[in-house]
């Protein structure tokens, strides 16, 4: 299953997805666009442990155009991510069990302001297609 980042009033929220990275590279590049941008709290969840991959969220409602600008400006990010995203008009993110099992939180950037939308404001839920690179 995946979550798309669409909400009802056409904004979004933040979405990014990293591979092969160090948590510690990840947090220094989220914590850019985090200042830059005053965002609010960042969760990060690792999504395979052996593989050095991450996805994160942020709950701040963006305009589309000023999504991308904020997740294409973000240092390490999965660039196939990104052109799908654009693509599609909507970042989507695996939260389903996969070979390497659920995404799990393990770092939450503290933010600049108050998140403006919930988890349960997302309402686009999807069956999520991976590719098997092998």
């Amino acid at each position: 299953m995946g979550v798309n980042s669409r909400l009802d009033d056409g904004r979004h929220i933040l979405m990014w997805d990293f591979d092969k990275h160090s948590l510690e590279s990840v947090v220094e590049a989220l914590r850019v666009v985090q200042t830059r941008y005053f965002l609010s709290d960042i969760h990060i969840l690792e999504t395979n442990k052996e593989e050095h991959n991450y996805i994160a969220y942020c709950f701040t409602r963006t305009e589309w155009q000023r999504a991308i600008e904020i997740v294409s400006a973000t240092y390490g990010i999965d660039w196939q991510f990104l052109r799908l995203s654009v693509y599609r008009g909507w970042f989507t993110l695996r939260v389903g069990a996969k070979k390497s099992g659920l995404p799990h939180i393990i770092k939450r950037l503290e933010g600049y302001c108050l998140p403006d939308c919930t988890p349960e404001d997302l309402r686009e839920w999807v069956e999520y297609e991976t590719l098997d690179r092998s």
